[in-house]
């Protein structure tokens, strides 16, 4: 175990306190505490306290293959059953911190199987088209056996839109009443525009206090509303989710949000859903007190960068993001997939920019990385496959092969692979010895323990001798390797990585030896 690691439960310790009201004071007293009984000559203030938590520290616990995990995967929409099998056939082999699941709750049932059904609740019964309430503890528990922990994806800020209806378990409701949770006086009234709707989001008090596209707004300040969320929240610790993702959480104050999931009963992993731009009236400092945050910029960015072909100056842009501790970074996700226009990279019409965009994330130091897998769509509210039921059909055959639409892009060889590398390279998590030619081609070092070189031109790099850190050897590339097949080998000598890159392509290598 190196020293890099040694301080891993601390840190785990730490995040997951860091929403609750007494942690500032809970810092300093550990701090003083040292200073007073272990005297300054032997306090050694561990290194997370000094500088940013790294990603390494995240969803890393103690795991069945005793190494450490520090990727997570978003599974858009995939039904409780398939997902258990998934973590324990392929994401627990993977080595996947954690997988993201789409909202557990009862929601809106139009009849149109849109996607964005399952972000319009009716009631907090766990019975959704992705499953029942016991599948639902079944999944949470066998991903937690193979390593896994299960992140919740949450609707916090409102209930469904629609003036009356009924929900996919069956429950009645009306637009501001929800029997049993929420009646009129539970919802924000803006009193702008004769329909409550957000017309400026510049504007805090729009933003935050009228309805986002026509949805319930739920008055998170109230401390009714307050108890009937965290209650939520509470039940779904009380099965075994690890953490949460806060959908639309720059629709509601800061200080409620952090109120709600300070109260929650145990402490938990958070990342609030914060796509802010230049000009926005709420700022992603607001959230990182209690949560991680979702970096869209990130996305933007690589997909600049590639298709302009200056991926070099990468550090320009890293530099106005959040801390790497506080960043869960991505190349898409199921919002990004629908944007019109499209900003991020397309892994259909841009598939390899989109792969060097996937070696670059798992492979560059910043940051706590979200794979995602989804289905095939042609419309942007097209939802997954149901059945007569409305259940969602299985992504998988009987055989655990793929079933179009679904894509299962997690399976990718170069994916597994990657993953592997980063979580073999978390003890050296900086980059060192980088090196670009011309902006398109960028190389770096993990110190010892891995190389990459990226190549964005549309032409090869020919008899290449970049700078690395690795120990002189014969390297297999983790890119293009299957299993215990090599495809492609290459060499360091004197400090150098030498051969051909060929074009669009990158080269990751990683010292196995140093790495276990």
């Amino acid at each position: 175990m190196t020293a890099e690691y040694s301080h891993d439960w601390i840190r785990r310790w730490w995040r997951k306190l860091r929403p609750q009201p007494f942690a500032p004071a809970l810092l300093c007293a550990l701090l003083f505490a040292g200073e007073v009984f272990a005297g300054p000559a032997r306090f050694d203030v561990p290194e997370f306290l000094k500088r940013p938590v790294t990603t390494p520290g995240i969803g890393s616990q103690p795991r069945p293959s005793g190494g450490i995990r520090t990727v997570m995967i978003q599974m858009f929409e995939w039904p409780w059953k398939d997902l258990a099998r998934e973590c324990e056939q392929v994401l627990g082999p993977m080595e996947i911190a954690a997988v993201q699941v789409s909202p557990p709750q009862e929601h809106l049932m139009l009849g149109q199987n849109s996607w964005w059904e399952r972000y319009q609740p009716v009631s907090y019964k766990l019975v959704s088209r992705g499953g029942t309430e016991a599948e639902f503890r079944d999944m949470v528990k066998r991903c937690q056996a193979v390593g896994v922990d299960v992140y919740v994806d949450v609707i916090l800020n409102h209930m469904a839109g629609i003036r009356e209806g009924r929900g996919f378990a069956g429950t009645l409701y009306t637009k501001y009443n929800h029997r049993g949770l929420f009646i009129p006086g539970d919802f924000n009234d803006c009193g702008l525009y004769g329909d409550n709707q957000i017309r400026n989001y510049k504007d805090r008090f729009e933003l935050q206090y009228c309805e986002l596209l026509g949805l319930a707004d739920l008055k998170t300040s109230s401390p009714s509303v307050r108890r009937t969320l965290t209650t939520y929240l509470d039940g779904l610790v009380d099965m075994g989710v690890a953490g949460f993702r806060l959908d639309a959480a720059k629709h509601m104050p800061a200080d409620d949000l952090r109120a709600i999931v300070a109260a929650v009963k145990k402490p938990v992993y958070y990342v609030s859903e914060t796509l802010i731009g230049p000009g926005d009236p709420v700022g992603i400092s607001e959230y990182t007190p209690f949560s991680d945050v979702n970096v869209f910029p990130y996305a933007y960015d690589l997909a600049r960068v590639l298709r302009g072909g200056y991926l070099a100056s990468w550090l320009n842009f890293q530099r106005i993001y959040p801390a790497s501790d506080l960043s869960v970074v991505f190349v898409e996700n199921h919002d990004t997939q629908r944007e019109q226009p499209l900003q991020s990279l397309s892994r259909t019409n841009e598939p390899e920019y989109f792969k060097l965009a996937e070696v670059f994330m798992l492979t560059w130091p910043f940051g706590y990385p979200q794979l995602f897998s989804g289905y095939r769509f042609v419309s942007y509210d097209e939802g997954p496959p149901i059945d007569g039921k409305g259940y969602t059909t299985s992504p998988l055959g009987a055989a655990g092969d793929c079933l179009a639409p679904w894509q299962c892009e997690h399976r990718a060889t170069h994916v597994r692979n990657l993953v592997r590398f980063r979580n073999r390279t978390a003890g050296v998590f900086t980059a060192t010895k980088t090196w670009s030619a011309g902006g398109e081609i960028f190389a770096f070092s993990r110190g010892h323990l891995g190389f990459t070189v990226i190549n964005g031109r549309a032409t090869e790099l020919a008899g290449a001798a970049i700078p690395t850190d690795l120990p002189d050897g014969d390297y297999c590339d983790q890119v293009t390797a299957s299993g215990t097949h090599c495809a492609r080998r290459y060499s360091v000598r004197g400090g150098h990585f030498r051969g051909d890159v060929p074009a669009r392509t990158a080269i990751v290598l990683l010292n196995e030896e140093s790495s276990k």
